[in-house]
C-alpha cells in the first residue's frame, strides 16, 4: 500500500485539529489524536522540505542551461 499524499495527510491533520478544538473528545482519545497529529505534522513537513529541495535543484539546473 502506498503512502498517503501530502494533501491526504494534511486533510487528516485538519480533521484531527477540528476534533480536538471541539473539546468534546475524552482525554485518552485527545492524547491519541494529538500524537497522531504530531506524526502527521512531521510527515507533512518532511514532504514539504523534499519538495523545496527538488524545486531548488530544478532552479539550479536551469541556471546551468546554456543561453542562446
Amino acid at each position: 500500500m502506498s503512502e498517503p499524499s501530502f494533501e491526504q495527510q494534511l486533510d487528516q491533520l485538519e480533521s484531527l485539529v477540528t476534533r480536538l478544538e471541539s473539546g468534546d473528545v475524552p482525554l485518552a482519545e485527545a492524547m491519541a489524536a494529538f500524537e497522531q497529529g504530531m506524526a502527521l505534522s512531521k510527515q507533512c513537513s518532511t514532504l514539504l522540505n523534499q519538495a523545496e529541495q527538488r524545486i531548488s535543484q530544478l532552479m539550479n539546473e536551469g541556471d546551468d542551461a546554456p543561453s542562446e
